[in-house]
């Protein structure tokens, strides 16, 4: 993998239907950013302009497949412009990429869309990294069962070719590390006493009752800086785990 310039990002783009195909790019994702690499971005490929992919040097592709072998909602308008005739056959040279796919075994169109996927980006000039994985719902592990041997020899196939692209991929294969994983959610706690009114004011008088409204057992969304946000009564926290209290496990309801 020949790299002009500085280390190029790590792209990763998810077609997902129900949620699996997004939650294993987010551990791609994840994994390649435990493993020191300098620029990561995931996106869905309905939120990437297909017109540029050629500009890219390394794109993971996470794909599931829906009903009877069909794209998920977000691949459709990718997929078609891939199609289009006038692309040529090195339109993609210089592109290195990987294909998971998410499917079913029991169906006979198993994993077609990343099937599919794979084939058309290798007839536009792009260079497979390693061989596509096929994650299997009937697996006793389910698609994970594919998905962590596939990404062991992903990550070393690309510290191979461009060892600059994961400096600390040790710690990727650290199993502590791995089990202490950025959380996807942030929980933070209000203390009832918090709602205590301050009615010196009617400013804090105000601010009482908007504390008492975001936590009242109706949940509140809102967006803010594009952070989804949620509110909810704290019912139930309980420990499950057991020793360091570092790792806790908690059962929140």
């Amino acid at each position: 993998m020949d790299f002009e310039g500085k280390t190029p990002r790590l792209l990763v783009l998810y077609a997902s239907q129900t949620g699996n195909a997004m939650d294993v790019a987010d551990r791609v994702g994840r994994e390649a950013e435990r493993g020191g690499c300098p620029s990561v971005d995931i996106l869905s490929m309905d939120a990437f302009d297909a017109s540029f992919l050629h500009e890219d040097r390394i794109v993971i592709f996470v794909v599931s497949t829906t009903g009877q072998g069909e794209n998920p909602d977000s691949m459709k308008v990718f997929w078609k412009f891939l199609l289009q005739k006038h692309l040529s056959h090195n339109w993609l040279d210089g592109l290195n990429y990987a294909v998971f796919g998410l499917g079913d075994s029991g169906y006979q169109k198993y994993n077609f869309s990343a099937k599919k996927l794979d084939r058309r980006i290798i007839d536009l000039g792009a260079k497979p990294i390693i061989e596509r994985g096929l994650g299997d719902d009937q697996h006793p592990s389910g698609y994970e069962g594919s998905l962590d041997p596939w990404l062991l020899s992903l990550w070393n196939k690309l510290n191979h070719m461009n060892p600059a692209l994961l400096p600390k991929i040790s710690d990727i294969f650290d199993s502590n590390r791995r089990s202490l994983d950025h959380s996807k959610y942030e929980v933070t706690y209000h203390c009832s006493k918090d709602l205590q009114p301050d009615l010196s004011s009617f400013h804090g008088f105000e601010n009482t009752v908007e504390i008492a409204r975001s936590v009242s057992s109706i949940a509140q969304h809102c967006n803010v800086d594009n952070t989804r946000r949620c509110s909810l009564r704290l019912v139930k926290n309980k420990r499950l785990t057991k020793g360091d209290p570092d790792t806790d496990c908690m059962y929140i309801d």
